[in-house]
């Protein structure tokens, strides 16, 4: 028995136009919760940045936290790709050069937008247990990756055992607060340097 054909509309199958229909919520809420800010935009402004009737956004998203969740972890994803990458890319080489590879390569992805860099410190922060959730487990992840490298650097005999969690939670809060004032000064300092002294403090805190 054949399986009936998927019913199309302008081209498009039911399936392909809620796809667009989420994305296009999902670029809104990036947009408007990366600029505006998560208090100040409603459900209706987000309906009508992404053209979809609200009838719709509640076919995709239970509520407007949910959207948040999936902006916050399209970052993560970003950041998890970015850094996992850059270790792999560095598997053998030094423990400096490997603190240097993953703190440039997460650096670059949330300063490269501001919008990341205001929905990672500062849209995420307080929002409700759900949203502060996913914020420690994105933040427990990055404190893994520290860990690793730290002892890996060990074992390798290229550093002394330290507590490394205790550095990665005190690097991780360095970064958060440092990014948040880079992110708001007025002038804006280069983000070439932010991100070099930030280097700086991650091999300081890795190698002494």
């Amino acid at each position: 028995m054949t399986e009936p054909a998927t019913r199309r509309y302008s081209g498009r199958s039911v399936d392909e136009w809620k796809a667009a229909r989420r994305e296009r919520l999902m670029e809104a809420a990036f947009e408007l919760f990366g600029t505006e800010g998560y208090a100040a935009t409603s459900v209706e402004r987000l309906c009508s940045q992404a053209k979809v009737s609200t009838r719709h956004f509640y076919h995709e998203f239970a509520n407007k936290e949910a959207v948040l969740i999936a902006a916050h972890a399209y970052v993560i994803e970003l950041g998890v790709q970015g850094t996992a990458a850059a270790l792999a890319d560095h598997a053998d080489d030094t423990v400096s050069v490997r603190v240097r590879s993953a703190v440039e390569a997460y650096l670059r992805m949330v300063m490269s937008d501001l919008r990341r860099a205001k929905l990672s410190f500062v849209e995420v922060v307080g929002i409700s247990p759900a949203v502060e959730q996913q914020r420690l487990a994105y933040r427990e992840l990055l404190v893994q990756s520290v860990i690793h490298i730290g002892e890996t650097g060990v074992a390798r005999g290229e550093i002394s055992p330290k507590n490394f969690r205790f550095l990665g939670l005190s690097f991780i809060g360095a970064v958060n607060t440092v990014v948040y004032d880079w992110m708001v000064s007025d002038p804006r300092p280069p983000a070439d340097e932010v991100r070099e002294d930030l280097v700086n403090l991650g091999l300081g805190l890795m190698l002494d």
